[in-house]
């Protein structure tokens, strides 16, 4: 008895969780929706076009349930919230560019709808935008901006050698590790610091949520490389063939090039030429080498270990294990 008043409390209090997340959503694409109201229409009209454009906005999210957790509110963290956000789609569409995807968010890409000359300024511009928003934030200021110029190099030294091991034939999962830390775990990580700093939280609180964000960071990226090959363009809201036809070594690839490297260079090769008969033989073969299931396993191995991190804590760290769960269900 005891143990299904605990689960229907549990239940409950997640699915109040749940119903704040539309509001917290819709307050942030408004706080996005006209950060940059004046300039050349070649600028305002591309960076308005990418910050409407949508995303889950996971990280502002984050920010958001790390500050309320380390006993803080949204106003403390919002407008550093924003500033994650429009770095992250910085990112974006500077990546867009690198590897000439085309759809974004269910839409086309700057650089495909305008040209990459527009596309690279308007990158330039949300990043000048990302440090106005952050410099507004009202907590903090000078270790908030700390934290972030150290995220935005790590952000581009993990898309330099994801560039990089696109021309090696073989990159071990260490140095993929250390790569999607970079590009990827670091920003969600920094979205996790960002709201514990703004709540005012301890150093050793601040350092255990930012390492809990850099882990779930890690496991959702292994996440997206799953999802880029067994889902599709339409559920994931971009383009999913740039990433095979430019050799990008993703945990998948990796453990498949380990096991049968002439197979998979093969089936690579053909990609380039019929991308739909490519994919089903690899598709195939990950799931017949259970290279698909030992992602899955990964996935949830991550995002356990994240959880773990906040156990000593003494926080509120119900919405942040929500959020974990959030990330796991991504991928069903």
């Amino acid at each position: 008895m005891k143990f299904w008043i605990n689960y229907l409390n549990s239940e409950k209090f997640h699915l109040n969780i749940a119903e704040d997340i539309p509001q917290y959503r819709d307050d942030i694409n408004n706080g996005l929706s006209d950060i940059y109201p004046d300039g050349p229409l070649s600028l305002t009209k591309p960076v308005r076009y990418v910050l409407r454009g949508g995303g889950k906005r996971l990280r502002p999210l984050l920010a958001i349930f790390s500050a309320e957790a380390c006993g803080g509110c949204k106003d403390d963290v919002f407008s550093a919230a924003l500033a994650v956000e429009v770095l992250h789609n910085f990112t974006l569409v500077h990546d867009d560019i690198m590897d000439q995807d085309y759809i974004r968010h269910g839409q086309e890409t700057v650089h495909h709808k305008w040209d990459d000359g527009i596309a690279i300024l308007t990158g330039d511009a949300m990043l000048s935008l990302a440090l106005d928003l952050l410099n507004q934030s009202p907590l903090a200021q000078q270790s908030q901006m700390k934290i972030f110029i150290e995220g935005l190099l790590a952000v581009c030294e993990g898309q330099a050698l994801d560039k990089e091991f696109e021309t090696q034939h073989l990159v071990s999962l260490d140095e993929y590790i250390r790569m999607i830390d970079l590009k990827t775990g670091h920003m969600v990580g920094l979205a996790a610091e960002l709201g514990a700093i703004s709540a005012g939280a301890e150093p050793t609180v601040r350092e255990a949520v930012r390492d809990y964000g850099r882990l779930v960071g890690r496991a959702f990226q292994i996440q997206d490389d799953y999802l880029e090959i067994f889902s599709d363009s339409s559920n994931m809201g971009k383009s999913l063939e740039s990433d095979i036809i430019l050799g990008k070594k993703t945990f998948l690839m990796i453990l498949a090039l380990e096991k049968n490297s002439s197979m998979m260079n093969d089936a690579l090769k053909t990609a380039q030429i019929d991308f739909s008969k490519s994919i089903i033989k690899i598709r195939e073969y990950l799931d017949n080498e259970g290279i698909k299931e030992s992602a899955i396993k990964e996935i949830d191995t991550l995002l356990k270990l994240a959880d773990e991190k906040l156990s000593s804590l003494p926080i509120d760290k119900s919405k942040l294990i929500y959020f974990s769960e959030l990330i796991k269900r991504r991928g069903h």
